[in-house]
């Protein structure tokens, strides 16, 4: 990338994600992308290539957020486990770091259509999202590891199934932005409201994730009784 086209690239990056993100990969031209971007055809083409290729590029930029807002909480799960020191206390701990961590990613308006981009495809996959990206599959994977440890089980079900349903229910808070609004009655827009927004959120999330490895936690109890 040449820097004095930065600014074309991120346009093309930022539209792309949006029509990507509203019209599905098919639905969408790269005529359209262009005209959104203020661009042109053979700017899409040396930036981007194809189509495919710009694609492949709004889903990295999706996963490098991911990534750098996450990477704190998950390198700090990789080092207590390596020391031996990944317990049912430290699991809840880090629960709520992470859960606050995401909360925070699905509010912020910037990746909003990335975010949304990555629900699409989660319920209906284009061809060019045949694997999940490895930012979104690491969400699962220690979501259900740290449940896993709280609870004292492994390999099990249910904390993949419980990783599945918060990441899901995380995600709905940026897709639906224009219709939580409506719902509390207030401008979403306004600092204020996404702040009791987003501190609902957490508490909720953390709530029920606690309220669901409780009852795994006694239902592994009742049945080791004799």
């Amino acid at each position: 990338m040449r820097v004095q086209d930065s600014s074309t690239y991120d346009r093309l990056l930022e539209a792309a994600a949006k029509l990507f993100a509203f019209q599905g990969f098919d639905g969408t031209t790269t005529r359209q992308i262009v005209k959104e971007a203020g661009s042109s055809l053979s700017s899409l083409q040396i930036h981007f290539k194809s189509k495919e290729s710009l694609y492949q590029a709004v889903l990295e930029k999706t996963q490098e957020s991911f990534y750098a807002l996450n990477e704190p909480v998950l390198n700090e799960i990789d080092e207590l486990e390596k020391q031996g020191f990944l317990d049912e206390d430290s699991a809840w701990n880090l629960i709520v770091e992470f859960t606050g961590q995401i909360v925070e990613w699905a509010f912020m308006s910037e990746y909003t259509n990335e975010i949304l981009l990555i629900n699409r495809e989660l319920l209906q996959p284009s061809d060019q999202f045949k694997t999940l990206p490895d930012a979104i599959r690491r969400l699962y994977q220690y979501y259900e590891k740290l449940f896993e440890v709280y609870a004292g089980e492994k390999n099990t079900f249910w904390a993949k199934m419980l990783s599945f349903s918060v990441i899901t229910s995380l995600f709905d808070y940026a897709n639906y932005p224009h219709v939580l609004g409506q719902v509390l009655g207030c401008d979403m827009k306004l600092p204020e409201n996404k702040q009791k927004a987003k501190a609902y959120a957490k508490q909720y999330s953390l709530s029920a994730i606690r309220a669901n490895l409780n009852m795994y936690k006694k239902q592994k109890a009742d049945t080791s009784l004799p």
